[in-house]
């Protein structure tokens, strides 16, 4: 019991630093030839292209990238739902803070401070530190000279040391950002700056793996993995939704779930003005998150495989193979996950698996979330090309392929309907509240704080940690302050 709440606890954070170019001005970005020997290079995880970027996942709930600030590397969340870079520095003396490497100004001779505040709160945690510019080297492949990001001198309630994770490096539109734009472009900005209009773009899929093993892991910029897109006239190219006059996150407009193959009608869009619901596509947060009365109804589908725990949501019987599909776009395409991502297996206890799909009320700027457990299941380009941004989604989950892998993983399905009712499950109940009460959902960063007891409760059953989790770890499920 004790590994697993510790294993139910996790992280955030993110970077950098610079020298003596004005801010507001788009900073010079250079494509370092080759790698860098004095930094060494990442093992990599992704197929043999020439800018592909080593990305590695820490049990599934959070994918990790290595940037260097200055001359110090370290290893940051690699977060497509925020935009601002922040280090833990050496000026932290919290005890999560010495926990992690930190970064120490003494050894960068670009540093300029600039004296300005950063501040995030988060549900039950905060950062402060300080607005500075730096150099930023992403990937042993790409330098900015002079990057403004965030240094973090005080953290409250973060549980960093659970993942080793310094920061968090943020990649989507600068609109999101906490560090004003007159400060300076963001780093997705300043990458984008070195390619032709056409390379305006990222791309990535996540691997299944944990560790630095999956060799289908890719994350690249400016450029297609050909071993994923071999023909890239297949992927599915839709314009990312704005937000009033600008672009905030990387939104599609969802139509429909499927279950087993059927359609499933879900609840029309909360946001003001929208044609139809709202998915935010977003690297940060680990799993699908939706609107409570569709959850709630996705799960009485599945009667006795599924149940409802007080303290970790929604569950499923890991012996039991859900289809679920997504029908996202414009064009709609369906693209369907692992049933392994259905019943996601972390932290699995007595026969239970975490669900992969949660219920939340709280994504303020759209009405479903896609997470990790989604991005598994695709290859994801984010194309920036102003003024029109899009993702191209092209479907990497074989449905035969797919049950096979389970089957061997998890062995035949024993949950049914009827005789297997354990005296442990708590009945589903659907009482207009969000599916996992307690904790308010599974966000990052809030507009809206939840009520103080909820937010005691949560910081009681995480561990103090600013981060919602459910069943998995505080940094699964990162915070919004936007979303």
């Amino acid at each position: 019991m004790f590994m697993f709440l510790r294993f139910l606890v996790a992280l955030t954070l993110l970077i950098l630093t610079a020298n003596a170019l004005q801010p507001g001005i788009r900073l010079p970005l250079i494509r370092v030839p080759g790698s860098i020997p004095r930094l060494g290079r990442l093992g990599r995880l992704g197929q043999a292209v020439s800018n592909d970027i080593p990305l590695s996942n820490i049990q599934q709930y959070t994918y990790v990238v290595q940037a260097v600030i200055g001359k110090q590397a370290f290893d940051f969340i690699c977060d497509t739902g925020s935009s601002d870079l922040w280090v833990v520095s050496n000026a932290c003396e919290e005890q999560d803070c010495k926990a992690v490497p930190q970064y120490s100004p003494d050894l960068s001779t670009t540093l300029r401070r600039t004296g300005s505040p950063f501040v995030l709160d988060y549900l039950t945690g905060s950062v402060k530190g300080e607005i500075v510019y730096d150099s930023v080297t992403f990937g042993n492949l790409y330098q900015v000279n002079s990057q403004v990001l965030a240094t973090v001198f005080e953290t409250a309630d973060l549980g960093l040391a659970s993942t080793a994770t310094s920061g968090i490096l943020g990649l989507c539109f600068p609109a999101t950002a906490a560090i004003s734009a007159t400060k300076g472009p963001t780093l997705l900005q300043n990458l984008m700056s070195v390619f032709s209009p056409s390379q305006h773009f990222f791309a990535l899929h996540l691997a299944r793996d944990s560790g630095t093993a999956d060799p289908t892991a890719s994350f690249t910029f400016g450029t297609l993995d050909p071993a994923l897109a071999p023909d890239p006239t297949l992927i599915n190219n839709s314009p990312v939704l704005r937000s009033g006059m600008e672009y905030d996150y990387w939104k599609l407009p969802i139509l429909r779930l499927t279950v087993d193959g059927q359609p499933f009608t879900i609840s029309e869009s909360r946001i003001p003005g929208a044609d139809t619901p709202i998915c935010v596509i977003d690297s940060g947060t680990t799993l699908l998150l939706g609107p409570t009365a569709d959850v709630d109804a996705f799960y009485s589908l599945l009667g006795s495989a599924a149940r409802k725990d007080p303290i970790n949501g929604y569950q499923i019987r890991c012996t039991r193979a859900v289809i679920l599909g997504l029908v996202l776009g414009n064009p709609a395409r369906e693209y369907v996950l692992h049933p392994a991502d259905v019943a996601w297996s972390e932290g699995a206890q007595d026969g239970w698996c975490t669900g992969g799909l949660q219920a939340n009320d709280n994504v303020n700027a759209g009405d479903w979330l896609a997470g990790d457990v989604f991005l598994r299941n695709v290859y994801a380009v984010h194309n920036y090309s102003q003024p029109q941004p899009s993702i191209g989604l092209l479907s990497m989950t074989n449905i035969a392929t797919a049950m096979e892998e389970f089957r061997a993983d998890r062995g035949q399905d024993t949950s049914n309907d009827e005789g297997n009712e354990d005296a442990d499950v708590v009945p589903i109940v659907t009482d207009g509240r969000d599916g996992w009460d307690a904790l308010t959902g599974f966000v990052k960063r809030w507009e809206q704080h939840p009520s103080e007891t909820a937010t005691k409760v949560f910081g009681a059953f995480a561990g103090g940690v600013g981060f919602v989790v459910g069943g998995v770890g505080a940094a699964s499920w990162r915070f919004w302050r936007g979303i």
